[in-house]
């Protein structure tokens, strides 16, 4: 009888513990400063603004977020992801009828940059280079930062109306045909 009372303190003591875990944690969530709103996608959401970033093209201009005008289109791909091999002559497809190539943004991420890795992002890169300015960075680059991608492949469509700051206008396959095809008004 004795160790049967001893093994319910012990348990109701554990419980308690557990009890005052559970309640530091939530604290700590509900303390958390709020970030940018995510997608299930794994980005930015829709009317979320684009964070700051300075970065190079491949070709060597200059890339901002002020960059980024009213109708653009931001794809981030990443070497080595299956859904990124299977969309991305999709996209080429699609973003050849957009308004020009200063519209589409195309960000290949590596991780972790090993031969196999290397020679994938090298063709990514040359196959996008046709239709998009192209931007390699690895997993925490400024552009992956600001979008707050977290799964591949992610596509933004973004709304900068007369200079303002570039908003989010859609994710996803709806970022592609959100934006203003060729000859459009």
């Amino acid at each position: 009888m004795v160790y049967l009372a001893i093994a319910l303190a012990a348990v109701a003591a554990l419980c308690a513990l557990d009890l005052l875990l559970t309640l530091a944690v939530l604290r700590r969530l509900r303390d958390r400063p709020a970030g940018p709103a995510v997608t299930e996608e794994g980005g930015i959401a829709v009317g979320e603004a684009v964070g700051t970033f300075a970065t190079r093209c491949t070709e060597g201009a200059p890339l901002t977020e002020k960059d980024l005008g009213d109708g653009a289109v931001v794809s981030f791909f990443s070497p080595g992801c299956s859904p990124c091999r299977r969309k991305l002559p999709v996209f080429v497809e699609r973003a050849a009828a957009l308004q020009g190539r200063r519209q589409v943004i195309a960000v290949v991420v590596t991780a972790s940059g090993g031969p196999d890795e290397e020679a994938e992002a090298h063709a990514m890169t040359a196959q996008l280079a046709a239709v998009a300015r192209v931007v390699r960075e690895d997993t925490e680059g400024p552009c992956t930062a600001a979008f707050a991608v977290q799964a591949f492949p992610s596509q933004f469509a973004v709304s900068a109306p007369d200079g303002a700051s570039p908003t989010v206008a859609a994710v996803g396959d709806a970022a592609l045909t959100t934006a203003l095809p060729v000859g459009s008004a």
